[in-house]
């Protein structure tokens, strides 16, 4: 059966939006975009054209796929994040974009050259934009998932940022002696109780263990915490990452250590409270 492209773009978004995907226009033309192989602006230029059957095909795979809520990202195979497009795979969270808020923090406040640490870094998302950003900035990241590791080295690779170097590592386990003149803390955060009621998307594909912590979520941010100061320079910062409504808590436990100086809190871009930012005292 012959079809054009506007004609099946208005059919895919009408299937996803029946099984209440948000966005459903949006991820239709990106689906299409990519199949397509041109961006989302360009893809008007092909509404009139027939579609190949062999795009037809790719394209009813990956609606079925999505119709069973599996993120998009990882159909795909990869996500978005900065000026960066990073291979995804269950095996690591997708980046967020109120994430690059942190980078972007981290941009304009390192000094020349200095020593950066992200803790948690699944796919590479911070350090490796962080590094794209900043060839000046010597980076270490560290995740205790070998799988997120394994992507996150192909997301090095990828873009030959030879200032990033990733390792294994439960929190600062594996870095002793080491020094940083700014942290990066994106941990888990959510708890068992929340995860239960998170959209189908998180909760039945993203990897639990980059979500998930004891504690009402704050278990692994306290545990950082208290063992930061012994890895930050004078004159450093830590800035994390946390739910909404978790900030106050991690003022609270910041001040409590008394180690930690100038704590701010951050808002992302719908101006819910989202970093907390600190220097060591």
């Amino acid at each position: 059966m012959h079809t054009s492209y506007i004609q099946t773009l208005k059919n895919t978004t009408s299937r996803l939006k029946t099984v209440g995907i948000e966005g459903a226009r949006t991820e239709s033309e990106l689906i299409l975009a990519e199949l397509a192989e041109c961006s989302r602006a360009e893809l008007f230029l092909h509404y009139n054209t027939q579609v190949p059957q062999v795009v037809l095909d790719s394209l009813e795979k990956i609606v079925q796929r999505r119709e069973k809520h599996e993120p998009l990202q990882y159909i795909l195979g990869h996500a978005y994040f900065m000026n960066l497009d990073l291979l995804v795979n269950p095996a690591v969270l997708i980046p967020r974009p109120e994430t690059e808020l942190l980078v972007e923090r981290l941009c304009k406040i390192a000094p020349h050259g200095a020593a950066v640490l992200d803790l948690g870094t699944g796919s590479g998302a911070i350090a490796l934009a962080l590094a794209f950003e900043r060839k000046d900035l010597n980076i270490s990241a560290v995740d205790i998932s070998k799988d997120a590791l394994l992507v996150a080295e192909n997301n090095r690779a990828r873009y030959k940022l030879e200032n990033v170097k990733f390792l294994q590592s439960d929190l600062f386990s594996s870095l002793e002696e080491c020094h940083f003149d700014c942290i990066a803390a994106n941990l888990p955060y959510v708890s068992e109780r929340e995860y239960r009621t998170l959209m189908p998307e998180v909760r039945d594909f993203e990897p639990e263990l980059a979500l998930t912590a004891p504690d009402d979520g704050l278990e692994l941010i306290y545990k950082c915490i208290k063992k930061a100061p012994e890895y930050l320079n004078p004159g450093g910062c830590i800035i994390f990452e946390m739910g909404i409504t978790q900030t106050q808590n991690i003022h609270d436990a910041l001040k409590a250590v008394g180690k930690f100086k100038n704590i701010e809190t951050i808002q992302d871009y719908s101006r819910r409270d989202r970093f907390v930012y600190a220097e060591p005292a």
